[in-house]
């Protein structure tokens, strides 16, 4: 195992904070915390599976905002949680079974994906989609979820605002449910690694939580410019750097 300098856990808690604010916000800011991993040192699936406990109490503290409703969504959306959850053990099961340089290649186009996603429209005028196509985006967000994860919030909550009956802070919610228990199905996948750094994921799970609840309680009032260009820059030099590392 690794040891990490006391800037290295600071450099984490700062992005951890930052990303708990903007998943519970709009989701898809993980792609920080996992360029954070990756740069103290971690290999590319200890940053996944670290990263994934990690950030998990954003999402699950953002929904306490919605406290009361949570069965209501549960009823209405059942089969969109479900599918994602199928989704999730499918690509923690692929991570867990493929060989580091498999995941080390992949990497750089990974964090590219995670970037691009903030350019996804999150319009709820969009074009409506199909039930059935629905099911089948959020079932393969759920494979990116436990195969990757960074930008999963924002693909779901794109698909998501296809449904014209779903209202802004509605939509949120349900976004933040599906990627909330998502995410802890594959987190529970990860402990079968052993790759998992807990002294990180304690300090992210209380600066990306605190994050999380402040997130939950704001959404929708972060500048949509500030919030792309932040993770496009990210995730575009961290991807050029991880090509020219890997590769």
């Amino acid at each position: 195992m690794l040891d990490f300098s006391l800037l290295d856990y600071a450099f984490v808690g700062i992005a951890g904070f930052v990303v708990g604010v903007i998943n519970g916000m709009v989701g898809g800011a993980s792609v920080i915390v996992y360029t954070v991993l990756l740069a103290i040192g971690l290999n590319p699936v200890s940053a996944v599976v670290t990263n994934g406990w990690g950030v998990m109490p954003a999402n699950l503290m953002a929904l306490r905002a919605y406290n009361g409703k949570l069965g209501e969504l549960y009823r209405q959306n059942w089969k969109l949680v479900w599918l994602s959850i199928l989704g999730t053990v499918i690509g923690a099961v692929a991570l867990l079974n493929m060989p580091l340089e498999t995941l080390e290649k992949a990497v750089p186009i990974l964090l590219l994906i995670a970037g691009l996603s903030v350019l996804i429209p999150v319009k709820t005028d969009a074009a409506e989609i199909s039930e059935i196509k629905e099911q089948a985006v959020i079932f393969g967000t759920g494979i990116y979820c436990g195969y990757f994860g960074p930008g999963q919030g924002v693909m779901v909550a794109a698909t998501l605002a296809r449904d014209h009956r779903r209202n802004p802070a509605h939509l949120n919610a349900l976004k933040n449910f599906i990627t909330g228990f998502t995410s802890l199905v594959s987190n529970f996948i990860f402990l079968a690694s052993g790759q998992i750094y807990w002294g990180l994921v304690l300090l992210l799970a209380i600066t990306s939580g605190y994050g999380g609840l402040i997130g939950g309680r704001r959404a929708g009032q972060m500048s949509p410019k500030v919030y792309r260009a932040a993770l496009l820059s990210v995730a575009g030099f961290a991807s050029i750097w991880f090509f020219i590392k890997f590769y």
